[in-house]
């Protein structure tokens, strides 16, 4: 049985054969497709933003390596809004409109927040559906459109696998920035995340109980 494998920050996303997509811990952005490392976005010169308190506003230096990862953090909320869209323009299923209007939140929050410090995303954020600048999120979006558009059982395997992709990121971001308000935003974004992730495991373990399997294989959550 053939497989390729997608290695992201902190995990692999698998997909074999016909099965359903797998997740495993590791580490590196190696990428069993095509070969090479993919990076981040370059990194920009630092930012600052401003933090309001009782008393003051003070200024909050935001590395580059921050900036970097904010911007991934954003085509990454247009990667899963987009695969939502594409699933329901397919199945029909509310599931998908009603967490693809949550993400495009999730999206235009980033989005306000990085146009407020003053770094520039007009180059990728003015993208059309299922386009990205970053490869590495242009190859996870093909793979896993295919794979959500063999069956909606697939499809909701597919949305199970982006959300617990999120909450790592995401999670993952915020502790990079800590005491901001882009820590504050990460957050409010994670507890969607989960929200989103409890939705499409109760859809499959009720699309199984209706006599039809939630997919073919397992999700492993480590």
């Amino acid at each position: 049985m053939s497989m390729n494998s997608v290695s992201y920050r902190e995990y692999t996303v698998s997909f074999e054969g016909a099965d359903r997509v797998k997740l495993s811990a590791e580490t590196g952005l190696d990428t069993g497709i095509g070969g090479g490392k993919w990076h981040r976005n370059e990194a920009e010169t630092q930012q600052v933003e401003t933090v309001s308190t009782d008393d003051a506003s003070v200024a909050v230096t935001l590395s580059a390596e921050a900036i970097a990862e904010l911007k991934f953090m954003i085509e990454e909320e247009k990667l899963a809004g987009d695969l939502y869209e594409a699933f329901y323009d397919v199945y029909g299923e509310e599931i998908f409109a009603n967490i693809e209007e949550s993400e495009d939140q999730h999206f235009d929050a980033l989005v306000d927040y990085a146009e407020k410090i003053g770094v520039d995303v007009d180059s990728f954020v003015f993208d059309t559906a299922g386009e990205f600048s970053n490869p590495e999120l242009q190859e996870m979006y093909d793979t896993l459109l295919e794979q959500g558009l063999t069956s909606l059982e697939d499809a909701l395997e597919v949305g199970v696998a982006i959300e617990e992709k999120d909450i790592v990121d995401i999670a993952a971001a915020a502790e990079a920035v800590p005491d901001t308000a882009l820590a504050d935003i990460y957050e409010n974004l994670l507890q969607g995340s989960y929200a989103h992730l409890d939705a499409f495991e109760a859809a499959a373990t009720d699309l199984a109980g209706k006599g039809r399997p939630a997919g073919r294989g397992g999700v492993n959550r480590e």
